[in-house]
């Protein structure tokens, strides 16, 4: 692909269900973003998900992306890595979201939108320490991860634009938050949906990641 060709702007509106996604030349694209804003922390239904009982996940050490060549695989991952905290681990927020940045495709054309597509999903500093003293932790359950109907349009619209092997992966499950209230545990659970967009080269041993859709705003 020329680097010209990645300068203009593309755009791709998907009007159905109110769902868009913004194809940008420059890097490999950008997307509308939105997830929304996280929830009052005084609300203990919103701020208080159980443990993880993924050996590679808990409170005593960060979530952990194994690599996939598998796009759907490795956008699982992802999701489960991006819905995963605890913030009574002693870990903190920005190491959460490191994991996820050192993902980001090697080119690092995408780096800062990425990082900013992180920063939409966790709570903020504040939020972060708010948290804190709720002992609140987070989990996602995934019931589904395919590429959504819409990808095989877009790439025939984006005529080579984007870099061979970008795949999106719709994902939609259940977020779970858990912590303490006044004394007595409190959790609770929404359903989510997002698309995980990914960079699977046909000769790389493993996928990288792109851009993230808003929290509700998923590809179909």
């Amino acid at each position: 692909m020329e680097p010209s060709a990645r300068r203009r702007f593309m755009i791709v509106v998907i009007t159905a269900g109110t769902i868009g996604l913004l194809l940008i030349g420059v890097g490999i694209y950008g997307l509308i973003r939105g997830p929304g804003t996280s929830a009052d922390p005084s609300d203990p239904s919103e701020t208080s998900a159980p443990r993880s009982t993924d050996p590679g996940r808990g409170s005593d050490a960060l979530p952990m992306v194994r690599g996939s060549a598998d796009p759907v695989d490795y956008a699982r991952e992802i999701a489960q890595a991006l819905f995963t905290w605890d913030t009574s681990s002693g870990i903190d927020r920005s190491d959460y979201l490191q994991v996820l940045a050192d993902e980001a495709a090697p080119a690092g054309e995408e780096g800062n939108g990425l990082v900013a597509d992180l920063g939409n999903y966790f709570p903020t500093q504040e939020q972060w320490r708010q948290l804190l003293g709720y002992e609140t932790r987070q989990q996602l359950t995934i019931d589904s991860a395919e590429v959504p109907g819409s990808w095989a349009q877009i790439l025939e619209d984006a005529s080579g634009q984007l870099a061979e092997g970008t795949v999106a992966v719709t994902i939609r499950g259940e977020r779970q938050r858990s912590g303490v209230w006044n004394g007595e545990d409190a959790s609770s659970s929404h359903e989510v949906a997002f698309t995980v967009f990914v960079l699977c080269p046909p000769e790389a041993d493993r996928c990288h990641l792109l851009r993230l859709s808003g929290l509700g705003t998923p590809l179909e």
